[in-house]
């Protein structure tokens, strides 16, 4: 099988929403070495029609010309609208959703579009990228016109395909699924970042209810290093305006660690998200729970075969786990971790509104990445600083971010990452 080579611009995988791709990016750029190899591509070159989209989704469906994983996917852009945010889903065969990524006008390079999706396939079985614009944020995407039946706008058919091409690596699907674990999942907006282990149960079959008036249910599990849990994402099925109820987490032995008021505020795309800040030694027994206060009802998914640790509603254990993801940053005791721990991180103003400035102090000297992202872990702005007599600022336009509530703000330099949360009023 012949062999493509394609150069990466580092700075392209910056500014999307996957995550590993960022860090992979800051290290290569570091290194000069950008590349990528790919087994086989499919490709579209030419483009002789403009699709607009707003309020709706493009899908366009290829199918797999290796097994292993797709590494990298490029659109081309006419033309986007300043200040929006779209989405880009990964979707198999089966319908799921196996990575997403999000990019901006800023994002553009020359019209081109770099999606670093990174996701298990196989030979011949189709997948597809699903483009999401918002009301009243219109996007134009170059196409090529042909046969009908791989491209639709908002589920019609558009004769054509999109401009771009799709890059494939071949591998053993075990190493291939090796290589995705934490990323490439039922729910890829949970991927762990370097320096962190997260423990989770993906997808669903069914549902725990809370019907109110008091009702609870709780899910135990098992640290997985020594660290601090940092967040916790719960997939809700449905809830009812107005939901008002009480989070907590506990460890084996009763002892309170946290808790807190939660509602349906705190729900976003069928996700609870909590930043926490536990101090946790691995294999230490943990357990959440969720009550509903009040006659407030709450619709959880669950796993009949997960196995993360022992589910019950009101006191009573069932045969399924709630699908769940929580994040525990791990202690690394080596120089370099240490160094980016000592960097002191401030934000002005704090809680931001239309704007946020990042400034690192005792810092080391080189590049490093600064991002904003939201609590389903979808980068909102990302950039490259250069920190120079250990000190580096940076400001991020934030007038577009509607929703008020916490963020994580994310300083990333080389493999070693520094996590903080801040607020948006």
């Amino acid at each position: 099988m012949n062999k493509f080579i394609y150069p990466l611009a580092a700075v392209a995988a910056l500014i999307t929403g996957n995550l590993f791709a960022q860090e992979a990016a800051l290290s290569n750029n570091q290194n000069d070495a950008a590349t990528y190899s790919y087994d086989c591509v499919k490709t579209v070159t030419d483009h002789n029609r403009t699709l607009g989209l707003e309020g709706g989704v493009i899908t366009q469906e290829f199918t797999a010309c290796t097994t292993g994983q797709l590494k990298q996917a490029m659109i081309t852009v006419k033309g986007a609208t300043e200040g929006a945010v779209y989405a880009v889903e990964l979707v198999d065969y089966r319908g799921n959703v196996v990575d997403m990524v999000r990019f901006s006008k800023n994002d553009l390079v020359q019209e081109t579009m770099t999606l670093n999706l990174n996701a298990a396939v196989k030979e011949g079985k189709n997948y597809s990228i699903q483009i999401t614009a918002p009301e009243g944020k219109p996007l134009a995407l170059r196409y090529k016109q042909g046969a009908m039946g791989t491209l639709w706008k908002d589920g019609e058919p558009v004769r054509g395909q999109l401009a771009g091409m799709f890059g494939f690596a071949s591998r053993d699907l075990a190493e291939a699924d090796a290589m995705n674990e934490g990323r490439g999942d039922a729910a890829p907006q949970n991927r762990a970042l370097e320096g962190q282990c997260k423990v989770a149960v993906n997808g669903h079959d069914g549902r725990v209810r809370l019907n109110g008036l008091g009702h609870a249910t709780t899910q135990t599990f098992t640290a997985c290093s020594k660290g601090t849990l940092e967040h916790i994402t719960v997939q809700v099925q449905s809830s009812f305006e107005g939901f008002k109820g009480r989070f907590f987490v506990k460890s084996a032995e009763g002892e309170d660690l946290y808790a807190q008021t939660i509602y349906d505020r705190n729900i976003e795309n069928g996700q609870l998200s909590l930043p926490l800040e536990i101090r946790v030694e691995q294999g230490q027994q943990l357990m959440f729970g969720i009550k509903a206060l009040e006659n407030n009802r709450i619709a959880l998914q669950s796993n009949s075969e997960g196995r993360a640790g022992v589910c019950k509603k009101n006191g009573a254990t069932i045969e399924a786990n709630l699908e769940f993801t929580a994040y525990i940053a791990e202690v690394d005791d080596t120089a370099a971790r240490a160094e980016i721990l000592d960097t002191k991180v401030t934000t002005f103003p704090n809680p931001f509104a239309d704007r946020i400035s990042v400034r690192l102090e005792n810092a080391v000297d080189g590049k490093a990445i600064v991002q904003l992202l939201d609590f389903s872990g979808n980068v909102l702005r990302s950039d490259l600083i250069y920190v120079k007599n250990a000190e580096g600022e940076i400001t991020f336009q934030t007038r577009d971010i509607e929703r008020p509530g916490y963020y994580a703000l994310r300083v990333i330099q080389g493999d070693h990452v520094k996590n903080i949360t801040i607020m948006k009023r």
